[in-house]
């Protein structure tokens, strides 16, 4: 009967031990695949900055243009669980261009309305869209954040583009 009772404890003790609390307490993120993005999402958030760097005689020249979109109003996209996806924006975005200690601020009114393909990698949490590659952020039954950024060198200029798309699910 001891040995039973030793044998009992000492089961319940590795049970116990073994399940440790490894929850990180928050709700798992789903799975990133087409099935589970496939909806319609509203855009709520637009920012993107572009820096331009250009070596001149005597140093670097550089120009920052900063737009960030609001007014959102009817844009969405809408993703298809075989991959396509419809968008359709109207936003107004205001560009600050600095340059040099000078500054311009100037507003416009996107409209931009295509259809293409994406494809999404769950591993790197990473959607590709019009053939660039952004990074998913977010992405929950409610929400999805991407950031795209892009590097390009052309001669003496190198721009490098950070632009970050935040989006409700309807």
């Amino acid at each position: 009967m001891k040995n039973l009772k030793f044998i009992l404890i000492l089961a319940i003790s590795i049970m116990a031990i073994s399940c440790g609390n490894d929850d990180d307490g928050g709700p798992a993120e789903p799975t990133l695949t087409p099935a589970l993005l496939e909806g319609t999402y509203n855009l709520n958030f637009s920012v993107s900055e572009e820096v331009i760097e250009e070596v001149v005689t005597g140093g670097t020249a550089t120009t920052t243009i900063t737009k960030v979109g609001d007014t959102f109003g009817s844009s969405n996209i809408v993703f298809n669980a075989n991959g396509t996806f419809t968008r359709s924006y109207q936003y107004r975005v205001e560009t600050t261009t600095q340059f040099d200690n000078n500054e311009t601020t100037d507003s416009q009114i996107i409209t931009e309305s295509n259809s293409g393909s994406y494809s999404v990698n769950d591993d790197d949490q990473t959607i590709i869209m019009d053939g660039k590659t952004g990074d998913v952020t977010v992405f929950n039954n409610s929400q999805l954040r991407i950031e795209f950024t892009d590097v390009d060198v052309e001669g003496n200029r190198t721009t490098t583009t950070n632009e970050e798309l935040r989006f409700t699910r309807q």
